[in-house]
């Protein structure tokens, strides 16, 4: 089951989703996107993760004293992509090496300090992860890695129809799944991921730090074929945003945000050959500052490039 899990991780993590108009500006790491197991690697082979699909929508904005703001309609977005992790045999430093790369597009693609209220699908900014290290302990799987997000998607300064973020993004993650008893049948996951930015493209807007911590608690049932429980996210605006344009137009304070909700991945099995795992999951918006307030989902399909036949 570690196989879904940590190649969604993998993809939707190099995914991006900007906050709208009023709200300050986001980085390109998706809310959300790793739950249970959320840091163990995959077993060594190949992983297809098509589709990405990510689901937002909001119909709050919340100040930074948790006051709601007044807003015309919902605020929605939408992400979907497909990519490819790779699980090698080679060892550094005593872990598994991988890597992965995403090609998304985004729709209603928001931009926080300029208004792209419908700029239509497009794609939007590509994602490498040149390098990421797992380890398997008797009780507990450890993971880190490092992402490269990559401006490909269109964008200039102060247009209305952006379908990218216009800056270069780094990633650093760190994370572990602890396994509650010794037949490693519940675990509690966390991966914590810290994203720095670039100054976006011809100007000198920049999106501040951001923390996110990202997890679950859960169980493998039906011989391991399902895996399920609750999984969370809490994101945190470490250090201010840089504008260059329209400060007049974000809301004072740094954003945070907390999310929980349930989680599902299903083995796809014929004939004793499992051939790859679908992940649902959804999470509400319990805790909002400065930022918007609602609810997303997470769809996932994982095809293996060398289905598993069982014994």
């Amino acid at each position: 089951m570690n196989r879904v899990r940590i190649a969604a991780c993998l993809i939707l993590t190099i995914l991006g989703l900007a906050a709208p108009a009023l709200a300050q500006l986001n980085g390109q790491h998706i809310k959300g996107s790793v739950g249970l197991k959320a840091g163990s690697q995959p077993p060594p082979g190949g992983y297809v993760v098509i589709p990405v699909l990510y689901f937002y929508g909001a119909d709050e904005v919340k100040n930074r004293n948790g006051d709601t703001l007044p807003i015309t309609g919902n605020l929605n977005a939408a992400v979907f992509g497909a990519g490819l992790n790779v699980v090698t045999t080679r060892k550094v430093l005593g872990g598994s090496y991988g890597f992965s790369v995403i090609l998304p597009w985004a729709d209603n693609r928001l931009q926080g300090t300029e208004i792209d209220s419908n700029p239509g699908a497009g794609i939007t900014d590509m994602a490498i992860q040149p390098i990421s290290l797992g380890w398997h302990l008797k009780r507990a799987d450890v993971m880190t890695g490092y992402t490269l997000f990559v401006p490909i998607g269109r964008y200039e300064d102060g247009a209305s129809n952006n379908t990218g973020l216009g800056m270069w993004g780094h990633e650093l993650a760190l994370g572990t799944t602890v396994y509650l008893d010794s037949a490693r049948k519940f675990h509690a996951g966390t991966m914590a991921t810290f994203d720095f930015q670039s100054k976006k493209k011809d100007s000198d807007t920049k999106v501040g730090n951001i923390l996110n911590l990202e997890g679950g608690l859960g169980g493998d049932f039906l011989k391991g074929g399902l895996t399920t429980g609750l999984s969370y996210y809490a994101t945190f605006k470490l250090t201010g945003d840089q504008f260059d344009g329209f400060p007049n137009l974000v809301l004072p304070g740094k954003n945070k945000v907390f999310g929980i909700g349930p989680e599902g991945t299903l083995a796809l099995a014929m004939r004793n050959t499992v051939y790859g795992f679908v992940t649902l999951r959804y999470q509400w918006e319990v805790y909002a500052r400065t930022t918007t307030q609602g609810g997303a989902w997470n769809i996932q399909l994982v095809l293996l490039t060398k289905p598993i036949k069982l014994p």
